[in-house]
């Protein structure tokens, strides 16, 4: 990427800010080109502080190095707040070679309020698109209408309101979710968390693609959607792409407006358990006061898969006539961001996507933290009925009242505690049949099969260790994001968070010598 383009996109975003109306305390900024180490990756509130380039690594060399943006003001003003940072990085051509974060120009309060105004209407969501009618014309809402919303108004091109915002958005969606990996990249989260969910993502978003648009806007509001448009080669492409804008970037911003892109807001890279900043003005349009703890931030999102074939049912099939259809509800209000934390010049600023664990983070972020401290594996039924036997646990299953086609999991939590359902079921299990009762949870039977399924848990992920498919598919320009890192890497650390927390739970299972209860962390 050259120089140019990268002023001209910070040029572009801060002008669309201003004729918007969108209040931060910020200076306006050109910029100038300079080797340097980097620290995040992505907009808005990613992970954390930077990743430091060891002497050894490729990255060291001059000749490999990323490049910042130094910014200066283009004329003379007061000490602002905020300083934006560009980081270029030139990891893929298929997106931006360029992403930002947000400093402290100044010693700023807690309190401070650092962005006054983002109004709802300048945000980009289902309501407020051009192409909003049509979606409530066929009903549709939630995750799946976001991503249509997003999709249409990138192809409108200079001619969409979100124009001069799409400028510093990844041109060709987040590139750096499992969603866009090669098959041979996803073999390395082989046995994780997330890897029967990732398989499964682009055929949900195929079909509902299918149904919701091709063969529902298309058809029935085609004054909106031309079939030739959405049908053509590449299309599904540019809708996984605007799905993965909403993934990674969507915050709730209230009742009315749902989930949206919300401008400035998406610079502030995250940071797990210590953010410094926090969205505040979500309630405003139900009648809260805007200063909910954090209201706006993306914790409240749902993952779009889940809500891909979501349809708007507000006042559908209701016979109320004090139902509320939203649409009809005009979108008011503002969004503010304020610091949480007494922040010194100089420093980074982070927002949070909430407590979540690295298999969240990289489905539907991108990106793994080195020091995520809420770490959970599941363990599958089919893995346990292959342990212990299918017909034992459905039986013990059924005994308990509990459907295993329902709660087809069991979780193991941050501290290596197994799920006490699971350990029940266990029990049950051993349950002799002129027992009246289930034996103890302590007893070698039940401690033996449980370790048994653990370890079975364990091995699912080591015997999928392949280091010449790792190195093949890794990329030594890939950016670290904020703290964490992305690609093969965030693979790697997401499966040694998890492998570590199944040998903490196989050590909590005391060896009959040991006896008595499970150790506790």
């Amino acid at each position: 990427m050259s120089l140019e383009e990268g002023q001209k996109a910070l040029r572009t975003f801060h002008a669309w800010c201003d004729a918007e109306g969108i209040k931060y305390d910020r200076e306006v900024r050109h910029v100038v080109l300079i080797p340097a180490p980097m620290p995040h990756r992505r907009s808005r509130d990613s992970p954390k502080s930077g990743c430091p380039v060891s002497p050894t690594s490729p990255m060291s060399s001059p000749l490999s190095l990323p490049f910042i943006f130094l910014t200066f003001p283009l004329h003379s003003l007061y000490i602002k707040a905020l300083e934006i940072r560009t980081f270029v990085d030139g990891s893929s051509s298929n997106q931006n070679a360029y992403h930002y974060a947000v400093y402290s120009k100044r010693d700023i309060t807690e309190g401070e309020v650092v962005v006054s105004e983002i109004l709802k209407q300048s945000c980009l969501s289902a309501r407020t698109s051009a192409c909003a009618p049509a979606l409530h014309a066929e009903r549709l809402g939630g995750g799946l209408a976001l991503n249509v919303a997003i999709m249409y108004e990138r192809l409108l091109g200079d001619k969409s309101k979100w124009h001069g915002y799409f400028a510093v958005l990844p041109h060709k969606g987040e590139r750096t979710l499992p969603m866009f990996w090669s098959d041979e990249k996803l073999n390395a989260l082989n046995g994780t968390e997330i890897i029967k969910h990732v398989r499964s993502d682009k055929q949900a978003l195929r079909e509902d693609y299918d149904e919701h648009v091709i063969n529902g806007l298309c058809v029935n509001q085609s004054d909106t959607f031309n079939l030739e448009t959405y049908s053509k080669p590449g299309s599904f492409e540019l809708y996984l792409e605007a799905a993965s804008l909403a993934a990674s970037r969507a915050f709730f911003i209230g009742e009315i407006a749902g989930e949206a892109l919300v401008p400035i807001a998406d610079m502030f890279n995250h940071r797990t358990d210590s953010e410094t900043v926090r969205v505040f003005g979500a309630d405003d349009d139900v009648g809260g006061d805007g200063d909910g703890d954090g209201d706006g931030d993306e914790e409240d999102e749902q993952d779009s898969e889940d809500d891909a074939s979501e349809e708007f049912n507000a006042s559908e099939d209701s016979e109320d006539s004090n139902s509320v259809d939203v649409y009809d509800v005009p979108i008011t209000g503002a969004l503010e961001i304020r610091c949480c934390y007494d922040t010194t010049a100089g420093c980074e600023l982070f927002n949070t996507f909430g407590q979540q664990n690295n298999a969240s983070l990289l489905h539907k972020y991108g990106f793994c933290e080195t020091d995520n401290k809420h770490t959970t594996v599941n363990v599958n039924v089919e893995l346990i009925e292959q342990v212990l036997g299918r017909d034992k646990i459905r039986k013990a299953a059924l005994s308990m009242g509990v459907d295993l086609d329902e709660e087809n999991y069991f979780e193991i939590d941050p501290d290596g505690e197994v799920e006490e359902s699971l350990l029940a079921l266990v029990a049950r299990v051993h349950r002799e049949s002129e027992d009246s009762d289930d034996p103890p949870q302590e007893t070698k039977e039940v401690r033996d099969s449980l370790r048994d399924v653990l370890s079975a848990r364990l091995h699912e992920i080591l015997d999928n260790e392949n280091d010449e498919i790792r190195g093949a598919c890794r990329d030594p320009q890939e950016v670290p994001a904020g703290g964490g890192v992305v690609g093969v890497d965030a693979a790697e650390v997401l499966r040694q968070t998890e492998i570590d927390l199944l040998n903490r739970a196989l050590e909590g299972i005391p060896r009959e010598e040991e006896g008595g209860k499970r150790k506790r962390k």
